[in-house]
């Protein structure tokens, strides 16, 4: 078992450095969906292609790409589900119409109370780049639930402040099940198409949290129950209701038992519903989350101006979970919690709007360190218009999800990589950057181990 994950651990790791002569190809998920005739339910999470090839001159080009659903490297009889022509797609992308669903996810980590595997674990999809049938590189789409410890002699040393950590956007915003038409109309609510539990397993780390407090909804609690019930408590998108949060905390409760080396960032961002001018409710949301989680809080140190902690301090100490609160006299109530955290928002409606806005917002004059939260985020994903909801009835966010997500990768894999701390996306399995995040953590690690 311990062979096998070391395996895994060379095999992921080597993906970028076994392509850096020419490139690298990887799979995506879709966040679009197509209708099915003469039924309720519709074609989703479709498999997509993606590479990126820039040969020297003394190296000709692969010529093929091929995709399986069994590793081609250790079986080689298997026969590809597609094959590809990078020539014949000049873009770089190849939406195909292979259907991921939402698969078991593999190593245990499907069970939540089970026995997990640390280490990545491919899902049923390879995809490998070819010249003149020979393989030239392969890779899969994967889940890396413990990413953060497993690279722990490269990473230890580095502030949580200068990681580059994988995130979502309006994280408990998502609809986990298969679609039908119903739901898709729900175009400008839903940001996510995985539960909280299946993002951090697949290596999300920064989870993106809206709350709304419902005194009187139907349910919330029978006469005399504790008046701080959980279940007054829903994840917003806005002023809509989308998920209980008591699912969410359940979500990220087992994920941190069973992941033990993990840090994950909760971010209640803001509360767009029930908390204006009622500080008793921020109390009683403080409450709850003291009372779930306990010691696997990470306390701030609020003296301390920087990049925060090292994940080496952070294993050393016990808590792993960072709760930042966008409150800030509920702040100043609780030493557990870490203070408001910067989201660079573009508000952008366009690609090249909100590339030019991040552009200049990562590559532009550093940013300051004197804020009291070592942590910041980039919320990679466009801002629909008010009345888009009425009168784009075609569009909604899947598409401006879909419109961003494959060009992210490739721009953090060659550029933003090195000032980025947390970037947060719209429906995740679009883009790469899980492991764009983990390569560029390896090499700021090689960076500042040169440096000393």
């Amino acid at each position: 078992m311990i062979k096998g994950t070391i395996l895994l651990l060379l095999y992921a790791c080597c993906d970028i450095a076994l392509a850096a002569q020419c490139g690298k190809v990887w799979l995506t998920v879709s966040s679009l969906w197509r209708p099915i005739a003469a039924s309720d339910k519709v074609v989703d999470a479709e498999l997509e292609v993606n590479w990126e090839l820039d040969c020297p001159t003394s190296t000709e080009y692969p010529d093929t790409i091929k995709v399986f659903t069994a590793d081609p490297v250790h079986n080689k009889t298997i026969r590809p589900k597609l094959i590809l022509s990078p020539l014949e797609h000049p873009r770089g992308y190849y939406r195909t119409n292979i259907t991921v669903g939402r698969p078991p996810l593999p190593g245990g980590w499907d069970t939540r109370d089970g026995a997990t595997l640390p280490g990545p674990h491919c899902l049923k999809y390879h995809v490998a780049l070819y010249k003149d049938g020979n393989l030239f590189m392969s890779s899969c789409l994967r889940i890396w639930p413990t990413w953060m410890y497993d690279l722990r002699r490269q990473l230890g040393r580095l502030p949580i402040g200068s990681l580059m950590i994988p995130g979502t956007h309006n994280s408990g915003c998502y609809k986990h099940g298969d679609l039908t038409r119903r739901d898709v109309f729900q175009r400008y609510l839903l940001t996510q198409d995985r539960n909280v539990w299946t993002q951090l397993v697949h290596g999300i780390r920064y989870l993106d949290i809206r709350v709304g407090y419902y005194p009187s909804r139907p349910n919330a609690t029978a006469p005399g129950e504790e008046s701080n019930s959980i279940n007054r408590f829903w994840v917003n998108h806005d002023v809509i209701r989308i998920t209980p949060l008591s699912a969410i905390i359940k979500d990220v409760r087992n994920f941190l038992d069973v992941a033990r080396g993990e840090v994950v960032i909760m971010d209640f961002h803001r509360f767009p519903v029930g908390f204006e001018g009622r500080p008793s409710r921020h109390r009683r949301l403080a409450t709850i989350l003291h009372r779930e989680f306990g010691d696997l809080i990470l306390k701030p140190d609020r003296g301390v101006v920087g990049l925060g902690p090292t994940l080496n301090d952070i294993w050393t100490g016990g808590g792993r979970l960072i709760i930042c609160y966008g409150d800030k006299h509920t702040v100043n109530g609780y030493e557990w919690l870490w203070p408001s955290l910067s989201q660079a928002w573009g508000n952008q409606q366009t690609v090249e709007g909100l590339f030019k806005y991040l552009d200049d917002v990562i590559m532009g004059p550093k940013r300051s360190r004197n804020s009291p939260n070592p942590l910041w985020a980039v919320m990679a994903e466009l801002t629909p218009y008010p009345l888009d909801i009425i009168f784009k009835p075609s569009g909604g966010l899947r598409q401006m999800a879909d419109a961003v997500n494959r060009n992210l990768t490739v721009r953090f894999q060659e550029k933003w990589w090195k000032e980025t701390n947390i970037v947060a996306t719209d429906f995740f399995l679009g883009n790469n950057l899980i492991d764009v995040s983990i390569q560029s953590n390896i090499k700021k690690s090689n960076i500042a181990q040169w440096r000393l």
